[in-house]
């Protein structure tokens, strides 16, 4: 237990979080915790921010607003939730790797002041080294002259994202960030492509997805902090190929540990 990253100012932390839920008891809305929280950490002298906003920016466009519960001693971010049971969801997790991401910090705590005895979760964040996986062998045999120079282009668009952003922000932001970075490259980029779905020698229904429509030719859906992406997305990207009449998609993922970049044939 030695090594626990910043294991002084978490301790202290944790006594006041049990105090806090100690005098609360459960039951309060979850906005009233961090108030009671941050007034306890001030009565003790512990530096801390109350629901600190930050906006992630790109080529002086607002990307997206981020505001998390409380920064304590200018180092551990503390994001507060009332469930009614145990344990955390995925997105809980995700949620604070963002702000940790935004902030810069190495270290959360998810509390949860629904049980009976407060709950508490350590999430220490550090930047990965950015390895890239790409696979382009499924589209090798659609590739045609022309199709090389916007594809090396969409390629290069996306290796910068994740050299200046790294991992860790929610697909949201990535797909935010590419828009404008797709088309500072001088790319015609489609943002929520529409889908028509087909039903017999009818139209059903026009659907619109999160998916870039590129030249005209490329779809590109961009995921993040996935391992790796699921079977069903590049199945649901094989569907969309084949009812807009394209050969070529791009599935994208910021995961977790690495940039991912596969490339996906109708068939």
């Amino acid at each position: 237990m030695s090594d626990l990253r910043h294991k002084k100012l978490t301790y202290e932390l944790r006594g006041a979080i049990f105090e806090v839920h100690r005098q609360m008891k459960v039951g309060w809305p979850e906005e009233a915790y961090p108030h009671a929280l941050a007034q306890l950490l001030e009565s003790r002298s512990i530096p801390v921010q109350f629901k600190p906003r930050r906006t992630l920016t790109h080529r002086a466009i607002d990307i997206q607003s981020f505001e998390c519960d409380l920064i304590a001693y200018n180092q551990i971010i503390l994001e507060l939730k009332t469930l009614p049971h145990s344990n955390f969801a995925p997105s809980h997790y995700s949620q604070l790797i963002h702000y940790l991401k935004c902030w810069g910090k190495d270290l959360g705590l998810l509390v949860n002041f629904g049980p009976m005895r407060a709950e508490i979760t350590r999430v220490v964040w550090d930047e990965p080294h950015l390895p890239a996986f790409e696979d382009y062998e499924p589209i090798k045999a659609s590739f045609v002259r022309t199709d090389r120079s916007p594809i090396d282009l969409i390629r290069e668009s996306i290796i910068k994202i994740g050299d200046q952003y790294g991992l860790g922000y929610p697909d949201t932001v990535y797909r935010k960030i590419a828009a404008i970075e797709l088309n500072h490259a001088g790319l015609e980029c489609q943002s929520q492509t529409k889908v028509n779905l087909k039903f017999g020698a009818n139209t059903a229904h026009e659907f619109a997805t999160d998916y870039f429509l590129i030249q005209d030719a490329y779809l590109l859906n961009i995921r993040s902090l996935f391992s790796y992406p699921a079977k069903y997305e590049f199945s649901q990207m094989k569907t969309y190929l084949n009812h807009l009449g394209l050969k070529i998609g791009l599935v994208v993922n910021f995961g977790k540990r690495q940039l991912q970049i596969f490339g996906v044939n109708p068939d």
